[in-house]
């Protein structure tokens, strides 16, 4: 079972691509809004735990919140956010 935080974050990124037909091409603005707009006060980093966390566990993330994604769909585009994420992460963390 996911702690109430990763759950709370996850849905964070679920929700704007909810009723998008392809979830993954909501991406960019998932990133945008959420991510880089620090929705619920996170971090990057957070974001990037909280899907690396999801993922791992056999919770049904699709249930998350009400949408017609089946688990295989919410999986991949957490999958491919969670890629789009690690490429960003690396240009934020090389001038360090």
């Amino acid at each position: 079972m996911l702690d109430p935080r990763t759950t709370m974050l996850v849905r964070a990124l679920l929700y704007p691509v909810q009723f998008e037909a392809k979830p993954e091409h909501g991406i960019d603005r998932v990133v945008q809004s959420v991510v880089l707009g620090k929705a619920l006060k996170a971090t990057f980093s957070e974001y990037q735990s909280a899907i690396v966390t999801a993922l791992g566990s056999d919770e049904m993330l699709s249930k998350i919140i009400p949408q017609d994604h089946d688990e295989g769909t919410t999986r991949s585009y957490l999958t491919q956010l969670s890629s789009k994420l690690g490429e960003m992460a690396v240009p934020i963390f090389a001038g360090r």
